[in-house]
């Protein structure tokens, strides 16, 4: 049986930053996207392997948590999940994840560590931001 690639990728988030505005805009930013029916890709490098952490370890700057939970927007909690249910691809860096001492335990279920090899490969021509 022949291998399948996967589908094409529309829009790549690179996560570079373990600060809480810089993680929110991109989950929000990937929420939209999928939302409308994008593939999207999440992918971690350095500190913003932290995005990718079951219990938000080594995140930054969180008072924007508070703020956003007394307005009634969405959370990182909410956001990832609803990421997460909507199919997107989760990556991190294996550089990353050694770098900030984690181990595969640390992360979400849903992600992949992998090298930036991988990361082009499966982002292809996709629409790329950096956070």
């Amino acid at each position: 049986m022949a291998e399948t690639s996967p589908p094409p990728c529309d829009l790549a988030l690179l996560i570079v930053e373990a600060r809480y505005e810089r993680i929110h805009a991109a989950y929000m930013l990937a929420a939209t996207a999928a939302a409308m029916g994008q593939t999207v890709l999440l992918f971690g490098m350095g500190a913003g392997v932290c995005a990718f952490c079951r219990d938000w370890n080594g995140l930054e700057q969180a008072e924007g948590a508070q703020m956003r939970d007394r307005a009634g927007v969405a959370g990182l909690d909410v956001l990832r999940d609803a990421v997460v249910d909507m199919g997107c691809v989760f990556m991190v860096c294996d550089s990353g994840v050694k770098t900030m001492g984690l181990v595969a335990q640390d992360l979400l279920v849903e992600v992949e560590t992998a090298g930036l090899p991988s990361f082009f490969d499966r982002a292809g021509s996709a629409r790329q931001l950096v956070f």
